[in-house]
């Protein structure tokens, strides 16, 4: 694993009040070009888009990186599951309302999930302590105090923190450049958020 800091991921403060975002989801998944990925998640980038439910996938040192402007595939079962297959990948998602999931898969099942911006509530996964030291030497094991002093002093940095653990997992390195695209593929994966039997997609875990 590599030694990213949340320093690394400063940037993300400033290009997010930039450009107003908001809610996303980035998964970084090692070892797979984007054509890849998309054959695992079942479209194809020639495909039309719809307003929403719509990835953009581009290649990285190591693998590739899924950016998804609004919305939480890299978090859906149906999803962790083809992209981890006989790989590695970390899925970080912030939704409008700030509450946060991090996920790190392999081999097709969810290794250790938790909330960046409450990590001392239970993890859960096959290990949920597999990235324990990496979350102590980050700043992700106790709970971020909006009160607190040194809480504050940091900006409240659980997404940068989450940033850099998903590149310590994967070995790849999420730029602000992939953030802001377009990046080469765009694709459609609205049949993933398909309502069945009443139940919405179910999360990866």
């Amino acid at each position: 694993m590599t030694r990213a800091t949340a320093q690394d991921y400063l940037w993300w403060e400033e290009f997010r009040s930039s450009l107003g975002v908001s809610g996303f989801c980035f998964t970084l998944v090692a070892g797979l070009q984007p054509t890849e990925a998309l054959e695992r998640l079942a479209v194809k980038p020639d495909e039309p888009l719809q307003e929403e439910g719509y990835i953009e996938v581009g290649p990285a040192e190591g693998g590739s990186v899924i950016v998804e402007p609004a919305g939480y595939m890299g978090i859906m079962r149906d999803a962790v599951r083809p992209l981890s297959a006989a790989t590695v990948l970390a899925s970080v998602h912030n939704n409008i309302d700030q509450h946060a999931r991090f996920i790190y898969a392999a081999n097709g099942k969810v290794i250790t999930g938790l909330d960046p911006m409450f990590p001392d509530e239970p993890r859960w996964g096959a290990e949920p302590d597999r990235l324990l030291s990496h979350l102590e030497d980050l700043g992700l094991v106790d709970e971020f105090d909006e009160d607190d002093e040194e809480w504050q002093a940091l900006g409240g940095r659980f997404v940068e923190a989450a940033l850099a653990l998903a590149e310590r997992c994967t070995g790849i390195r999420l730029t602000p450049e992939q953030v802001r695209g377009p990046l080469p593929y765009k694709a459609s994966v609205a049949h993933l958020y398909e309502v069945r039997d009443g139940q919405p997609p179910a999360l990866a875990c």
